[in-house]
């Protein structure tokens, strides 16, 4: 006796939209009985990372700064998984971005004019999209894997944020800790909420999400995006590129991850340092499928995600849970939603040798 999955003629448009909070709701289920089962209070963890978020006010702002990221890059990622593009290295492009921010900041450092935040947001788009456009030339030219070129990108990005913080852009009066000078007030986010930590980059975030909703359902490059991904071939006789639709996937998710970079270190961070590097752009990558590779949807996923960075912080010191528990709940929750995705796309057949005897 055994088991074969068989392809449904049509997945259940319910079931696709219900299998993100079922993954959530399944991942707080599960995660209370492993951390109970290895010695933590596992309803507490819960309780702390996914509910303390929402009942607390203090930690709403907290919500907002951590989601913005994650939507911003998120939104990227989604419009390239859409085309079929694996950039699976937004997180070096939004250190990249960030650099490239922290580099016009450094430079103007003392100067003062409203040009000066602008043209660190140009610099961080452009750096994110000239970090992306490298995975994107060998995969068009020599068609290597942008998953393994993308990724392995990500590592030196973080040795370079190390070289420049200790070396070049050390700052003098740091006292020798690796980071740069503070970020002159002309290079700062400015808070939308005063008294609160809430910047610039949140509305940013959600305009992006609207924009990219926008685009890829009623524009010609939205079209392209999907077509490309669903039926490369098909797509060759509607006169679309695969090769420029690699090209522009990959260009786009690296600009938005870039923007995202310098949103953060001119916004909560206001210098760079060693823990710039955050995971944002790993954790992206659940927020885009949680969200179903629909920007609206990332909004709502990134929020998701954001209440697992916020909740962890407070689990760590109300219970004493260790920070990878934040990893380990996120991871959850891709397990379920991809676990989830194939039942939904594909029913579960018992077969006694080559004839089927049963389907669940």
């Amino acid at each position: 006796m055994r088991f074969r999955l068989e392809k449904r003629p049509e997945p259940s448009r319910l079931m696709v939209y219900a299998t993100p909070v079922a993954a959530v709701l399944l991942t707080m289920i599960v995660g209370a009985v492993i951390f109970s089962l290895i010695g933590y209070d596992g309803i507490g963890a819960v309780r702390e990372i996914f509910l303390t978020p929402l009942t607390n006010a203090y930690k709403w702002q907290d919500l907002g700064v951590k989601a913005a990221p994650l939507i911003i890059i998120g939104v990227g990622l989604s419009i390239a998984y859409r085309a079929n593009v694996w950039n699976i290295g937004a997180e070096g492009q939004y250190i990249i971005g960030g650099l490239a921010g922290t580099g016009v900041a450094l430079a103007t450092h003392g100067m003062t004019g409203a040009w000066i935040l602008p043209l660190m947001v140009l610099a961080g788009v452009a750096g994110g999209m000239v970090y992306a456009a490298v995975p994107a030339f060998l995969k068009v030219r020599l068609n290597v894997n942008e998953i393994l070129t993308s990724l392995m990108l990500t590592y030196a990005s973080v040795q370079l944020i190390y070289y420049l913080i200790r070396a070049p852009w050390k700052d003098p009066m740091g006292m020798g800790f690796p980071q740069t000078r503070m970020f002159s007030e002309a290079a700062r986010l400015p808070t939308i909420m005063p008294g609160t930590i809430v910047h610039l980059g949140v509305p940013i975030a959600i305009v992006v999400a609207l924009i990219a909703w926008f685009i890829m359902s009623r524009s010609v490059f939205g079209y392209q995006m999907k077509v490309v991904g669903a039926a490369p071939h098909a797509a060759r006789y509607g006169g679309f590129s695969e090769n420029r639709t690699i090209w522009l996937a990959m260009l786009v998710s690296g600009a938005l991850a870039g923007l995202a970079g310098v949103l953060e270190v001119a916004g909560p961070f206001q210098r760079m340092v060693p823990g710039f590097p955050t995971n944002y752009g790993f954790t992206a990558i659940i927020v885009a499928f949680l969200g179903r590779l629909n920007p609206l949807g990332v909004i709502f996923a990134g929020l998701v995600m954001a209440i697992t960075f916020v909740g962890g912080e407070v689990a760590q010191t109300t219970i004493g849970l260790p920070n990878a528990a934040t990893g380990i709940f996120q991871a959850m929750v891709l397990f379920f939603l991809l676990a989830g995705d194939i039942l939904v796309r594909y029913r579960v057949r018992r077969v006694a040798g080559n004839r089927a005897v049963g389907a669940a």
